[in-house]
């Protein structure tokens, strides 16, 4: 692919079909590629995997990168595995925007909506999900295990 093409393919062609078109080019077509849009000489990897490399980057050039959030688990990761240690989870999760969420308790239905003020429920807004299964059940419950966000842990063994 020529530098007019490469700049032909970022404007006129959409996301879909530059990927497409790279799945498709042969080596010295990918060498170049990654030299037009990265300004530097490709890295030596299998033909594959440089195909992957440069969607990857056409991707983010047009979408956006990782957040910080992916970014940080990426990190937390590759040092688990350095340390050989296992990963852990993050305790905090985000649903987005306008989720809803139900459960059946006592024969009746309970619905809380995420908002960006928190999670809304019978009209209120609740800063956590254990408040409001709290406020549901009367007892202290973990608003994500409450609402089926979270597995439960097995308390025995099946046999």
């Amino acid at each position: 692919m020529k530098k007019s093409e490469v700049d032909k393919s970022k404007s006129e062609q959409t996301l879909a079909a530059q990927v497409a078109s790279i799945m498709r080019m042969e080596r010295e077509e990918l060498l170049q590629t990654w030299q037009d849009l990265l300004g530097k000489e490709a890295p030596t990897l299998h033909i594959a995997l440089l195909r992957q490399q440069l969607a990857w980057k056409v991707q983010e050039q047009a979408l956006g990168g990782l957040s910080e959030t992916a970014k940080k688990q990426l990190n937390r990761a590759k040092m688990s595995v350095i340390k050989r240690k296992k990963v852990s989870t993050p305790r905090s999760f985000e649903l987005p925007h306008g989720t809803r969420l139900t459960r059946l308790f006592k024969d009746e239905i309970h619905e809380v909506i995420v908002t960006p003020e928190g999670y809304e429920y019978r009209g209120e807004i609740y800063k956590s999900l254990t408040k409001i299964a709290k406020a549901i059940t009367g007892s202290q419950w973990s608003g994500p295990a409450f609402f089926g966000l979270r597995k439960r842990k097995k308390k025995w063994k099946e046999q």
